[in-house]
């Protein structure tokens, strides 16, 4: 009979071998790889891209992916999984990434008892009826499945009270099965930042990543229209946002970047603006914090309780640009000494988010469901 003390945790989910990551990716890899360091870790993924698998491979397919002398990732067909869920005897199967392939696990934990644990990125059902264009169909499966691993999994991983209310618009979230986990800071982004004058022009950064960034181009798009401050901005983004008209402001665009060339990226930067109005915890806010950007960020963002307003960054509710304007103009005031205060707070984040030790607080919740 197993130890509780020493419970085999299998991951679940999607796994992205590249550095071009989203928050849940990013998540998923981080934990995994640091997981592996006390012993053999293995992930389970599917066969995603219909575009490079055909239904063989989608049903009976079987790969085996080393990154490491402890990390297996084995991308199986739907038929696959079963078998090697029994072989490899998990205690408890750890749901990091939401994809509905996982239903299988809900299944499986059904027969052989074995606990859940589900990583809740975000509100799918929400995402898909307000954020994006999705089927009908696809809304449908991904609800079903959203509300298959709220219900049947022993543990609930989100990374903000935010979230957990705007489950519960949804779904039966059981309070007992809740717990808030923060996500990590790659150690690249550790403080290492341009030292000496420089121009008090304050250099911005805003990100615009996906569907969910729309509402913090809108908000940013109206103070650029309302506010005279000096400002540069850097819109880091694929492609040009099509809403941002101001010419009174310098706006360089650049592609996105992965963690290293990002880290230096910031050195000489001073603001990263969180605008959205819709964000569970936000990882490159707290990337850029730890790398002494200042943060301005909306109430509605899951990373506040890790922002102190005032002193490691601000905090505005969404829409209020003449607040918004104030800030940048607080800021924009400040002498250099007072200006590097304030980023010295801000990077301070790294000492807690640092994923090693966001790692621990997962093993905690490992042996507590284990036991």
């Amino acid at each position: 009979m197993k130890s509780h003390k020493d419970p085999v945790i299998l991951y679940a989910g999607r796994f992205n071998p590249g550095e071009m990551l989203s928050g849940p990716e990013k998540t998923a890899k981080r934990i995994f790889m640091e997981h592996s360091g006390k012993g053999k870790a293995f992930f389970i993924q599917y066969f995603f891209d219909g575009r490079l698998y055909g239904i063989k491979q989608k049903l009976f397919g079987e790969e085996l992916n080393s990154y490491g002398e402890n990390e297996t990732v084995l991308t199986l067909g739907l038929f696959r999984i079963f078998s090697a869920l029994r072989k490899l005897k998990p205690d408890i199967i750890h749901i990091i990434t939401f994809e509905r392939f996982a239903g299988i696990f809900i299944l499986y934990s059904m027969i052989y008892s074995t606990k859940i644990i589900y990583n809740v990125h975000g509100i799918v059902s929400y995402e898909n009826n307000e954020l994006k264009k999705v089927p009908f169909l696809q809304k449908l499966k991904d609800r079903f499945c959203e509300r298959m691993f709220i219900k049947r999994s022993a543990r609930l991983i989100f990374n903000s009270e935010n979230t957990i209310d705007l489950a519960e618009k949804y779904f039966k979230v059981v309070e007992s099965k809740a717990v808030i986990l923060p996500n990590g800071i790659d150690a690249e982004f550790m403080k290492n930042r341009v030292s000496g004058n420089r121009d008090l022009r304050l250099r911005a950064v805003f990100i615009n990543k996906n569907e969910f960034s729309k509402t913090g181009i809108e908000f940013l798009n109206t103070l650029l229209n309302y506010s005279d401050i000096r400002l540069e901005l850097f819109i880091i983004s694929e492609s040009k946002p099509d809403t941002i008209t101001n010419d009174k402001v310098n706006i360089t665009y650049v592609s996105p970047m992965p963690a290293a060339e990002l880290a230096e990226f910031y050195r000489d930067k001073d603001i990263f603006l969180s605008l959205n109005l819709y964000d569970t915890f936000s990882i490159s806010t707290a990337e850029a914090m730890a790398s002494g950007l200042i943060p301005v960020i909306t109430s509605q963002t899951g990373i506040r309780r890790y922002v102190h307003d005032g002193n490691s960054g601000f905090i505005v509710e969404y829409g209020d640009h003449i607040r918004l304007n104030e800030i940048l103009k607080i800021i924009e005031g400040y002498e250099l000494p007072e200006r590097e205060l304030l980023q010295n707070s801000a990077a301070g984040i790294y000492g807690s988010l640092a994923w090693k030790n966001v790692y621990e607080m997962y093993l905690d919740l490992y042996m507590e469901t284990a036991a």
